[in-house]
């Protein structure tokens, strides 16, 4: 992500009931992610479209709180990094790797940047930012980890298109109606980079459907 970006780029919601794999693998990640539908159709492609609820609260006016928006940043970091390393390992897939490659470069730079920020903001302190991964986003990871070969390839790939929807919605959400004006404005500059995240991503998919 070329900005001067200062927080985590890829945002996640942060929403397993038991049920069958098949079942319980989809509903976690709708859950996890924020996903437009619950009917397993795919998920809109306009890089625009916010994510349920937070683009809601905008539309709606509503204050997003700059706790909110730092802790669902950098959960969102640390998941693209874990999924991305296990992306290089596992991926026999020369563009998956070199997207993964690219993420972790990116998540690992906006994560040391949010650490050298989270001083100047109010309101928030270093405390409040997660550093593991909560039970949604561990969950993910178990569906990447039980994945191999194409079936890996087409998961890593969805997952990443559905979490930079989520990220997108939340950013320009934040840049709309958040209470911190460094954070609105930086929101703002990083949302473009955020569609073109969500461009690659589905590109991504598209090249490992086949």
């Amino acid at each position: 992500m070329r900005t001067p970006a200062l927080l985590g780029a890829g945002a996640a919601a942060l929403l397993v009931a038991a049920a069958a794999p098949a079942a319980l693998a989809q509903t976690q990640q709708q859950r996890a992610l924020g996903t437009h539908s619950q009917t397993g159709s795919p998920p809109p492609t306009d890089p625009a479209a916010p994510a349920a609820g937070l683009g809601s609260a905008a539309s709606r006016g509503d204050a997003l709180a700059a706790a909110r928006f730092v802790r669902t940043a950098a959960m969102s970091d640390l998941y693209e990094m874990e999924a991305s390393r296990l992306a290089e390992q596992r991926s026999e897939t020369a563009e998956v790797k070199r997207f993964a490659q690219h993420m972790l470069r990116d998540y690992q730079k906006t994560t040391g940047e949010l650490k050298a920020v989270l001083p100047q903001l109010q309101g928030v302190s270093a405390s409040q930012v997660p550093t593991s991964l909560d039970q949604q986003h561990q969950a993910l990871m178990q569906q990447l980890q039980a994945a191999q070969g194409a079936e890996f390839d087409r998961l890593f790939a969805r997952q990443q298109v559905q979490s930079h929807q989520t990220a997108v919605g939340l950013f320009r959400a934040y840049a709309q109606s958040g209470d911190d004006a460094r954070l609105k404005q930086w929101a703002s500059q990083t949302l473009p980079s955020l569609e073109g995240h969500l461009r690659n991503a589905q590109q991504l998919q598209r090249g490992t459907q086949g």
